[in-house]
């Protein structure tokens, strides 16, 4: 069985595509293609559902060879190369999905993720626009649109679009996280606070947000309230 699984793998990477190659043209699929691809691909989100991620992606490119031009397959696997850091790979899956439906909202929500964690942010930020006008409404997206504009530096417009999408899933550690950082920023220090401390209500052993209060009580002379905080840290962080 070892041997037959090596033959697969090393049958693989000869007849894989390079990750930089745009879809091949389509072609007429055989009623037996179409329900092997069917099967594939279910076998291929149930590995990923299953935490075998590296299987699930070895099994979509091999039914990308099969049907290139199956959106489905090609974005998860974009997602599945973005979750464990291959940024520019997923990129390039989710512009070759992109070629496929160029309107898709989630592929392009997922296409400026991707341009975020590469740190194209003027990129992503286009990118997640064309997907929030599809979804006006959708908090992740306006949570990532929110991301790309903290890191640009844009917090005023950060806090629009994070405080936008608490409005709509309601409380948020993450996401009241990233508030009190662009409000820190603004120098809008009570703002600020009062997000630190839904992070810890929500999140109690939240080591960073109790270091941020930290910082932030110190600033306001607030000495016991801020040693208390780096004490909490310290003890959360093992430090």
């Amino acid at each position: 069985m070892e041997r037959v699984q090596n033959i697969r793998q090393a049958l693989r990477a000869a007849v894989r595509p390079r990750p930089d190659t745009t879809p091949l043209p389509p072609r007429l699929l055989s009623d037996e293609e179409k329900a092997r691809i069917a099967r594939m691909y279910e076998e291929a989100k149930e590995l990923s559902r299953s935490g075998c991620s590296a299987e699930a992606i070895d099994l979509y490119r091999d039914l990308l060879q099969l049907d290139p031009q199956h959106l489905r397959a090609r974005n998860n696997l974009g997602c599945l190369l973005g979750a464990r850091g291959d940024h520019e790979m997923a990129l390039r899956e989710y512009q070759q999905a992109l070629e496929l439906s160029p309107e898709n909202w989630e592929v392009l929500h997922n296409t400026g993720a991707a341009l975020g964690s590469l740190g194209r942010f003027d990129d992503a930020i286009s990118s997640l626009m064309q997907a929030h006008e599809a979804r006006p409404d959708d908090p992740e997206i306006l949570y990532n649109i929110g991301m790309a504009k903290f890191q640009k530096g844009l917090y005023r417009e950060a806090v629009h679009y994070f405080r936008r999408s608490l409005e709509i899933n309601g409380a948020n550690e993450m996401i009241y996280l990233h508030l009190g950082q662009a409000y820190n920023h603004l120098g809008e220090v009570e703002r600020a606070i009062d997000s630190f401390e839904r992070v810890i209500k929500a999140s109690p052993n939240h080591a960073r947000a109790h270091n941020l209060l930290g910082v932030l009580y110190r600033s306001q002379g607030k000495v016991a309230d801020s040693k208390r905080m780096f004490q909490r840290a310290r003890e959360l962080t093992g430090a």
